[in-house]
């Protein structure tokens, strides 16, 4: 690991606590820490799991993909009918609506993600951070605009780190030697 790419990485990390913060009503900025843990190892699972598929030589990554959102469906179809059926909550149209846009923005992640895993195959910690990230930037930019989510100062320094570590992280393999 080089400098460059230390030095993003590290730049990444700070970038994520700074985007975690979040003032409490009044009181001071704390973080609940339990969220983000069990974020930060599911996606290191989700991670190292999309990496092994886009390393099977002997399956299309489409049909892995099929094969990924096929079992996804199932798993929130099973949610689905146990809030229905034991948990007694109506269903409403605007939710399926709003999760087919999201399952739709999710395939293409996910295809990209393979996609780069495939392209970097030396490089998988360039995927992981220049994507989730991109993923930090993204989501709090929509939940800036969308949702009118207020961001303090330190988020904003968080998404321009997450920024440059990105950068940062890109220029690590450009310049690699």
């Amino acid at each position: 690991m080089g400098v460059l790419k230390l030095s993003g990485l590290i730049i990444g990390i700070a970038a994520v606590l700074c985007t975690l913060i979040k003032p409490q009503q009044g009181q001071s900025a704390k973080i609940n820490w339990l969220f983000p843990v069990i974020v930060f190892l599911g996606f290191g699972t989700i991670d190292i799991l999309f990496k092994q598929v886009s390393q099977i030589q002997t399956i299309p990554y489409t049909t892995s993909l099929i094969v990924i959102f096929s079992l996804s469906f199932l798993v929130s179809l099973v949610s689905i009918l146990y809030l229905r059926l034991i948990k007694k909550e109506k269903l409403e149209l605007i939710n399926f609506i709003c999760g087919c846009i999201l399952g739709t923005f999710n395939f293409g992640n996910i295809l990209f993600y393979l996609n780069a895993h495939k392209a970097l195959a030396d490089n998988p910690s360039i995927v992981f951070a220049v994507m989730n990230m991109g993923v930090i930037i993204f989501g709090s930019l929509i939940g800036i605009v969308v949702f009118k989510e207020k961001f303090s100062k330190i988020n904003y320094i968080g998404l321009l780190l997450a920024l440059t570590s990105i950068i940062i992280i890109t220029l690590s393999k450009i310049y690699a030697v």
